[in-house]
């Protein structure tokens, strides 16, 4: 269901047959409802219909991991319809992907969704000081190694005089052996940022269709939506015919 940014919210009346229309469809957001709150002409005052919308809200934040920016009194406002518009299109994305036990089970509890990015950046951040700290550490280990084999190949050398050159050829040697492996690693890290690379951009060809089907979900939707009300006011004026 798309909404005009240029106009004011839809009404409430509208997102309430929208969301009940998904749960049959799909089944997702199934059981978040109470049997007096699948009735819109039971959600009338402003409370009841403020708690409808949020648990709509919340339960789409759990499904993809992070809040959502829009606010249920902005939307009951009739404000922000690009923030609505915006919810829609997560709600039937989420829709596509079928039922989600666990954030109805979560948004019954009182929980509220969390932001998974700062969590992310603190972790990445925490993984690379780690890295960095252990960078360090086997740098100091390998010059105080360094040195300690400098000074007992010092003190060999003049115990041993002439054998200085084949102290030499064994230090070139482990020189060798470490740039040998300092490349190696040097390569394994390069092939792992190839693999990331792919990855994300998988991961980024997966959202877009994704998005796609939740879109094309979304407008058969409402779609759907429109035909029950077209069909209602067709009733209603056979109704008003008829008396």
């Amino acid at each position: 269901a798309v909404v005009s940014t240029q106009s004011t919210g839809p009404p409430f009346r509208y997102l309430h047959d929208i969301i009940s229309e998904v749960i049959k469809n799909s089944g997702y957001l199934d059981g978040l409802y109470g049997d007096d709150e699948k009735t819109s002409a039971n959600v009338k005052e402003k409370e009841q219909k403020l708690a409808y919308l949020q648990k709509a809200i919340d339960a789409v934040g759990f499904s993809i991991g992070t809040p959502i920016s829009v606010r249920a009194n902005k939307i009951i406002a009739g404000q922000e319809a690009d923030k609505t518009n915006e919810f829609l299109q997560l709600l039937g994305r989420c829709a596509a992907k079928g039922p989600d036990s666990e954030a109805v089970k979560r948004v019954k509890k009182g929980e509220k969704p969390s932001k998974k990015g700062e969590s992310a950046k603190t972790e990445g951040k925490s993984k690379r000081t780690g890295k960095d700290e252990e960078r360090k550490s086997k740098s100091s280990k390998e010059r105080e190694s360094s040195k300690t084999r400098g000074k007992r190949e010092q003190s060999s050398s003049k115990e041993r005089g002439g054998a200085r050159a084949g102290g030499d050829s064994k230090e070139r040697k482990e020189k060798s052996d470490k740039r040998g492996r300092r490349e190696k690693s040097s390569k394994r890290e390069e092939v792992e940022t190839v693999e990331d690379k792919a990855a994300k951009e998988a991961q980024q060809k997966r959202e877009k269709e994704e998005q796609k089907e939740a879109e094309k979900k979304a407008r058969e939707v409402q779609k759907e939506s429109d035909e029950k009300r077209e069909k209602e006011k067709e009733r209603e004026r056979e109704r008003e015919k008829t008396e």
